[in-house]
């Protein structure tokens, strides 16, 4: 039921084309398997150098010229197995009322929120961090009774870090999962407990995060490269962390986060959303701790997966408040909250009252949610994404100055024409990197022809649309529509039409 459930809900969205794809999640892995990343400089801003791993597959997929709906399929498993997992934690802790309506209910509901819903097949990733923290839950609740601390534990930090390695805003269900491990058990053995969550996490994400986070270390001395440069200190970048801090609330709005939730704001995302299901389903979790700590015929072994769900609930979502704010990241939260509310409705529902009122009134929670648009669209084309770029002349360069997203387009560049950002969202002709200086190097150095790779229209919204004049280079009025299944884009003709100052005479790292 769950698995139909997902297909309908990625196959009803659409095909993906938000802006992270038309920046990094195609153009990133198909630069690194074609061996062009080491030639381009910064082409995905400073999204260029996020863990590739889990895109790979789909970058694959789209070179390989397979149709939107399979793509899309292959990245609505992820969220499967978030909601798969979802259910069989509120089957395991609300058995009573366990059915085929109630598995509906809840697969639905969860498939529906605002973090959910929007990002079903698509490219975002984090329904894979949701998957690996709700498989990683189940596996600790589900186990309480036949496993040992390590056979118990190990496996579902192992779990959680293999997910958190392939996208690090996992880091915040890291912490809950180590608090759960705190006080599931007794207090003589919450040392070796976390112990053994630390040690599995730490293992899971070597796997996944360590061969890149090594080649990043390599080449820019920062294996987390840009982010924390200000304490790794590359000179290819800046020395500031580079953390998004936009959507993190302070002061009173930290604490009202879950009311700002209930009315359509952007407080928490780039687009409009609003959903209850944070607020409700931490009071459904507040209410069935409540319940079961009342019953004085309730055993530790029965309270126990209840206090677990509170905790780790309680646990990510102040880290998401302090760290985040963006609202993609309660991904996994937001399902476990879901199946939350599901189960007690179905739990405390009168009995006197109709079947079909239960189903009317989570039907209502549905309806009344307002999901973020996240760039979907209806039709699905095969290939799934197509880019035609003209017969370009011999020792060509593509240059790009813009902070809006066109790497993937780079990613169907020949070979052997380089790809060079003079300016987005990290690069910037006044500040004076390693990076910057590579690239204007690489300019002035240049025999060859030059071209500009923008898109078509908002330009006069964009700062750094002619930041590439900075290096003495000019339009020469020759702009072609380069056909692209995402976006309109265009490629101009550039020349140097005049010698300009060094912006940077030398690298920091030669000073």
């Amino acid at each position: 039921m769950t698995l139909l459930l997902t297909v309908l809900v990625a196959l009803s969205t659409g095909q993906d084309r938000n802006w992270d794809l038309r920046n990094y999640h195609l153009y990133t892995p198909s630069a690194l398997l074609s061996g062009r990343l080491s030639d381009d400089i910064a082409v995905a801003q400073l999204q260029t150098w996020h863990n590739p791993t889990a895109d790979i597959p789909f970058a694959w997929m789209v070179h390989a010229g397979w149709p939107g709906w399979l793509v899309s399929l292959w990245l609505a498993v992820p969220a499967f197995l978030a909601v798969f997992f979802a259910v069989r934690i509120m089957d395991h802790c609300w058995p009573a009322q366990r059915g085929r309506l109630r598995t509906w209910m809840a697969a639905l509901t969860a498939l529906t929120g605002a973090a959910v819903g929007p990002t079903v097949g698509s490219t975002f990733n984090d329904a894979i961090v949701a998957a690996g923290a709700l498989i990683a839950l189940w596996w600790v609740i589900d186990s309480q009774d036949r496993r040992g601390i390590w056979a118990r534990w190990v496996p579902a930090g192992l779990m959680l870090g293999l997910a958190t390695g392939l996208k690090l805003t996992g880091i915040i269900y890291c912490g809950a999962l180590a608090a759960v491990a705190l006080i599931g058990g007794s207090w003589r053995g919450a040392p070796l407990r976390v112990l053994a969550v630390a040690f599995g996490g730490v293992a899971g994400g070597v796997l996944t995060a360590g061969p890149w986070a090594w080649t990043l270390w390599q080449e820019h001395g920062n294996p987390l490269f840009p982010y924390f440069n200000q304490l790794f200190q590359s000179p290819d970048a800046l020395a500031q962390p580079y953390n998004d801090t936009k959507f993190i609330p302070h002061g009173a709005d930290a604490w009202l986060v879950l009311a700002h939730l209930l009315s359509g704001s952007r407080r928490f995302s780039e687009s409009t959303l609003a959903d209850a299901r944070l607020l409700l389903g931490l009071a459904s979790l507040l209410l069935a701790v409540c319940v079961v700590a009342r019953r004085h015929d309730a055993d530790p072994c029965t309270r126990r997966p209840f206090t677990i769900l509170m905790v780790f609930a309680v646990v990510s979502f102040g880290a998401w408040t302090v760290m985040y704010g963006i609202y993609r990241y309660l991904y996994a939260l937001e399902a476990l909250c879901s199946v939350a509310i599901v189960a007690t409705v179905f739990a405390h529902w009168p009995r006197r009252w109709p079947r079909y009122t239960l189903v009317l009134a989570l039907l209502a929670l549905v309806g009344l949610t307002n999901r973020p648009g996240w760039g979907r669209d209806h039709r699905f084309t095969t290939p799934m994404i197509q880019v035609q770029f003209p017969a370009l002349p011999a020792q060509a360069m593509v240059i790009t100055s813009t902070g809006h997203p066109v790497a993937h387009a780079a990613a169907f560049l020949p070979r052997n024409v380089p790809a060079i950002s003079v300016a987005n969202n990290f690069m910037r002709p006044e500040t004076c990197t390693r990076l910057q200086a590579r690239a204007e190097q690489r300019i002035r150095t240049h025999a060859g022809p030059f071209f500009l790779l923008r898109e078509r229209e908002n330009q006069e919204f964009d700062p750094v649309a002619d930041a590439y004049r900075h290096y003495g280079l000019e339009l020469t009025g020759q702009c072609s529509p380069v056909p692209d299944s995402l976006r309109s884009i265009e490629l101009c003709a550039l020349q140097m039409a005049r010698q300009t100052p060094t912006l940077c005479p030398s690298s920091p790292a030669d000073r």
